[in-house]
């Protein structure tokens, strides 16, 4: 993508020019947004913790000292097996600010795909959470991933609490043809660069109308990481809050949370009279 269309991209998206990724501008938003919810709930690590755009701001800051400190490098890639949206948001994040590249893992695969996967992708390091924090282990070790990072303390694996206090600094710069994310499809990796992920947002926010008014609600990752991905960052950079509900609980977190929107996967469906806008991460 020519650099003209990056900075429309960047206007369509945040409502104002600014450089650099998607995550440097949620660090630059994060003061102006203060207290402002950005995630809600997430893994066994922040149960029912509402974190603040400024606090987003300010982990991932962190992260990107603390993950550096542990060794990973410019364009590294990290394997992010998490169970929910904020686990997954925090994750995908955290490892950009650091200089690093996503590869999401499908919670629902075996241990033999998960290691193959990370096997073929080269990843560094793997990040998890809660309940697939076993089977991610496992993974990891058929693979020889060097280590793995868990939001819980889990026997074997590196809290990531425990990286967050070693200083701080700026996330990350990155180029447009830099990878963002390498996700994984039926014949294999897919990668994603950084002006291929401006131009989804661009699509995206002109066709789905989120704000800051909106609180999003999302199932666990699941099925399409591209899209899902996508999503997630577009429903952060308009200022929404991100609520993580389980795939089962949609109803019941949109009456506890005052839900106006959904980010579901394919097949998803709401009982009658539940005014939810529903947005499908379909590949």
């Amino acid at each position: 993508m020519a650099g003209g269309a990056w900075e429309e991209a960047r206007m369509m998206v945040t409502g104002m020019p600014a450089p650099g990724t998607v995550t440097q501008r949620l660090v630059g938003l994060g003061v102006a947004r203060g207290e402002r919810p950005a995630l809600v709930g997430g893994s066994a690590a922040w149960p029912g913790r509402t974190l603040s755009y400024a606090s987003l701001a300010a982990a991932l800051q962190a992260a990107a000292t603390g993950l550096g400190r542990h060794g990973l490098r410019d364009q590294d890639i990290v394997g992010v097996c998490v169970p929910d949206a904020v686990s997954y948001a925090l994750a995908v994040h955290a490892v950009r600010a650091a200089g690093g590249v996503p590869s999401p893992l499908c919670a629902g695969a075996t241990t033999a795909d998960m290691a193959a996967q990370l096997t073929d992708c080269a990843a560094r390091l793997l990040i998890t959470a809660g309940p697939l924090a076993d089977a991610a282990l496992a993974a990891a070790d058929a693979a020889w991933v060097r280590q793995v990072i868990s939001f819980d303390e889990v026997p074997g694996t590196t809290s990531l609490r425990s990286l967050l206090s070693r200083g701080s600094r700026p996330p990350a710069v990155a180029g447009l043809d830099d990878l963002a994310l390498v996700p994984y499809g039926p014949g294999g990796a897919e990668p994603v660069t950084h002006g291929e992920l401006a131009a989804d947002l661009h699509r995206l926010a002109a066709a789905i109308p989120i704000s800051e008014r909106d609180v999003v609600l999302a199932a666990p990752p699941d099925g399409s990481p591209r899209d899902y991905t996508v999503l997630l960052d577009l429903a952060l950079l308009q200022g929404a809050t991100v609520v993580a509900s389980p795939a089962d609980g949609l109803p019941d977190a949109a009456r506890a949370h005052g839900g106006t929107a959904a980010i579901v996967h394919p097949g998803t469906s709401l009982p009658a009279g539940l005014d939810l806008r529903m947005v499908t991460a379909a590949g």
